[in-house]
């Protein structure tokens, strides 16, 4: 049946309104979440993972598992470096001869450092920050202290040190002593040993491409890292806030495991927790009557100095600034083997109690370290050539370029090895001294500034059942002799 059509009046027909549907949504590319979101996701999860195996671990002696995905993650590392050692080997081979031949050159321009610090001017070396603390002052000075994160990083616990040293720093502050913590104190270049520890490890490689892209995330990882250090020692920085940094007598330098401070964005968030803390490279401790001269501390030059306390990276041929992605890398390496289960005790390079009973019983070592002059190390793994570095101070001052009465002193820490005038090589002493490190076994070894005969004294504090005890120990030719043990 066919439809009558409407007749064709002349009139146009009404418009109808044509009904518009609603046109669909395509979706667009999902969001990727902000580098600060995933951190603090994964931030979350890894605490949330570090706690629940926490509840279900048995107590047992020795340092703690480092957990599936950490010991997971140090398995893919150690394989990766296995299967790439046949690359990575020469690469780091060529790698560290370039590196040697950089710290040679510093090594040959320390001298001028040296005075150019004093008279402040600009170094030839890249270590520019200087601060001066006058000599006058009770001064102790430790280094390596190594502050990390909870799991087995936490080597302060591991090699039962972190009471001991919190016991000890309480006495020094009651009794005024100003305190210099010189390099390697919060470590941010050790990771895994825990969930986050392997997050931070992850995060590190990925957040560190891009040039200056990489800034801000970069940042945010190492202040999260920085406060989760923190808290893990809450006890000793609220320490050093109350009993050190309060009154003035907090003193930092910086050390190659905390070069992060190198940017001033994380020296500000270290001032969050150490208010009013400055991290030099190096400090100089000055004659309280050149600090008061009227042309200033620097018209004395190296006469005003009476000692130079830093790290002693700078010329390190695998730590220091510039060449120490080697360094970086070897602790990673150790890391991860340090990680995976069965292997790690064979591997963490901590002092034992064998070298304690050696420092304890004058047998303790009181030599420069002399390094392979190609590939800047030894079969120690040390990297650190003093007796290069202070025979080359011995030859300018033949020439007449020290101050009358030689060099001033030198009191480093890095190479964990406590030292006070060690002999070098044709057995004459230097006026050199080495903090060793606070991580012997149930001890720690500290130089305290003696401000009446101007010149350092090194101790080592043990732990007691009846407290601390300290032990001071003196050169004794090739070895350190126990003083006394009052």
């Amino acid at each position: 049946m066919r439809l009558p059509l409407p007749r064709r009046s002349g009139l146009p027909l009404p418009a109808l309104p044509i009904p518009r549907l609603p046109r669909p949504s395509l979706p667009g590319p999902p969001r990727l979440p902000r580098w600060d979101e995933t951190l603090d996701r994964a931030s979350r999860w890894a605490d949330e993972a570090d706690h629940v195996r926490s509840l279900g671990a048995e107590p047992r002696p020795g340092p703690p598992p480092a957990g599936l995905t950490a010991s997971s993650w140090a398995l893919a590392k150690a394989t990766f470096t296995v299967l790439g050692a046949p690359l990575s080997i020469p690469a780091m081979a060529v790698a560290s001869r370039r590196a040697q031949r950089v710290a040679l050159e510093r090594i040959a321009l320390f001298d001028d450092h040296l005075r150019a610090l004093a008279e402040g001017r600009d170094t030839p070396l890249p270590a520019p920050r200087r601060r001066r603390l006058a000599s006058d002052r009770r001064i102790v000075i430790t280094s390596d202290l190594h502050r990390c994160i909870p799991g087995r990083l936490d080597w302060p616990a591991r090699q039962r040190t972190k009471e001991l040293t919190l016991r000890v720093l309480t006495r020094y502050a009651a009794e005024g002593w100003d305190l210099l913590e010189n390099g390697d104190v919060e470590d941010f270049w050790m990771v895994g040993g825990s969930t986050w520890g392997a997050v931070y490890d992850v995060a590190r490689i990925t957040g560190g491409v891009g040039g200056r892209a990489a800034d801000v995330p970069r940042r945010e990882l190492l202040t999260e890292h920085l406060d989760r250090i923190v808290a893990n020692n809450a006890a000793t920085y609220r320490l050093l806030r109350e009993g050190f940094s309060a009154e003035g007598r907090y003193h930092r330098t910086m050390g190659n495991h905390d070069d992060v401070y190198a940017d001033e964005h994380l020296v500000d968030h270290l001032r969050s927790h150490l208010p009013g803390t400055d991290v030099a490279d190096t400090v100089l401790l000055t004659r309280p009557e050149s600090l008061a001269a009227p042309e200033g501390p620097d018209a004395d030059g190296l006469a005003g100095v009476d000692a130079f306390v830093a790290h002693g990276h700078l010329t390190d041929a695998w730590n220091g600034p510039g060449t120490a992605f080697l360094g970086q890398a070897i602790t990673w390496l150790a890391t991860a083997f340090d990680d995976i289960p069965g292997l790690g005790d064979s591997v963490d390079g901590l002092p034992d109690e064998e070298g304690l009973g050696r420092l304890l019983t004058g047998r303790g070592r009181n030599r420069l370290i002399t390094l392979d002059p190609r590939f800047g190390g030894n079969r120690r793994f040390d990297s650190l050539d003093e007796q290069r570095l202070f025979a080359h101070l011995d030859a300018v001052a033949a020439e007449g370029g020290a101050p009358d009465g030689g060099w001033p002193w030198l009191v480093f820490g890095h190479t964990h090895l406590p030292m006070l005038r060690p002999v070098d090589a044709a057995g004459h002493p230097v006026r050199y001294a080495n903090s060793g490190t606070g991580l012997l076994e149930r001890a720690i070894s500290v130089v305290e500034w003696d401000p009446v005969e101007r010149e350092p004294h090194l101790i080592v504090w043990t732990d007691e059942p009846d407290g601390p005890r300290r032990v001071e120990l003196v050169p004794d030719g090739r070895h350190l002799a126990v003083a006394d043990r009052a």
